[in-house]
């Protein structure tokens, strides 16, 4: 048995405690330029794999340990970093919540919303050196803001909002409510023709014009247009030329990429469109298979086997927290 996966690119774009986080390849990159990372280790990823896990069933004690292997054996990212935080601060590991929570930071983390209202940080928020962190997180969560053309941000920003309730929705239901469903389908065609109109007047909605995070809501409603393919093709080359002036996401254009593939009766390049077979997470048809992690590689994702992990842990902490 054959069953399309619909991989949801979360509205809350950081790390969840103990959900290790959505996965950063679906999040908007920062502005600035990357420092390089050192190479994990595989012992390392499996530790983080294995924190994760840990860290979604709450086993904080467990999953502490994880994450310093992970870590120390190269593994890198705002949502490992930030998962630690939270885990360390639960444990009233105050210190080394801090210490992993400023590496939250210097690997990109810039939801200052979350940050202020997540409880499992409570223990911190007294150190000295938590306020310059906050103050540096609100800092850099208002440079994705940033736009010439606040009103068309507001708006992208705004849709992409109710895109995501109506799949929460659908998904709350294990994808069984037909009103749900239905509601997901009209709200995709009208943001659909909306920007279309947008694009038609204006080009692609890069960074430039709406900002980083509203840039990334323009790139989730084209992902979710599968109803008029031909939309997803026109914009594919535009997205490719907002890549290369320094305007979009290499990650989201191999997102869209696929879907255009996918959408059209090829093999998709990158392996980012899953389904499930049998009840085992699988690729759809993949175009030279053997190559597929290099290929994932050189757009900085993850390799295809932790894309599969991290999407399994997403839906089994999902299958927890239905009542």
């Amino acid at each position: 048995m054959r069953r399309i996966i619909v991989l949801l690119a979360a509205l809350n774009l950081v790390a969840c405690a103990h959900g290790g986080g959505t996965p950063e390849a679906l999040a908007p990159e920062a502005a600035t330029v990357a420092k390089p990372k050192p190479v994990a280790t595989p012992e390392a990823k499996q530790a983080a794999s294995e924190a994760n896990g840990l860290s979604m069933k709450g086993d904080n004690a467990g999953a502490l340990p994880l994450y310093r292997t992970a870590w120390e054996g190269g593994v890198r990212g705002r949502n490992l970093a930030y998962n630690a935080a939270c885990a360390a601060s639960l444990l009233e590991e105050r210190e080394e919540a801090l210490v992993w929570l400023e590496r939250a930071v210097e690997e990109g983390f810039n939801d200052a919303k979350h940050l202020q209202k997540d409880s499992d940080l409570d223990n911190v928020r007294s150190l000295p050196g938590y306020a310059a962190l906050e103050q540096r997180v609100v800092a850099a969560e208002a440079e994705q803001y940033v736009a010439a053309d606040p009103a068309l941000r507001d708006e992208l920003l705004k849709r992409m909002e109710e895109d995501q309730a109506v799949r929460n929705a659908l998904a709350a239901s294990n994808f069984q409510d037909e009103a749900a469903r239905a509601k997901l389908r009209e709200v995709d065609a009208r943001n659909t023709t909306w920007l279309k109109g947008v694009i038609a007047k204006q080009g692609w909605p890069g960074s430039a014009l709406v900002g980083p995070r509203a840039s990334f809501a323009a790139w989730l409603l084209v992902q979710h247009a599968d109803q008029d393919v031909a939309f997803q093709s026109e914009v594919l080359p535009m997205l490719e030329q907002a890549v290369a002036r320094g305007e979009g996401s290499a990650k989201e254009l191999a997102y869209l990429t696929d879907r255009v593939l996918v959408n059209t009766g090829k093999p998709q390049r990158y392996a980012t469109q899953l389904e499930e077979v049998d009840g085992k997470t699988v690729p759809r048809t993949l175009e030279d298979p053997a190559k597929v992690n290099e290929r994932r590689a050189s757009v900085g994702l993850d390799s295809l086997e932790e894309y599969i992990a991290a999407f399994e842990r997403m839906k089994a902490a999902a299958t927890q927290q239905k009542p």
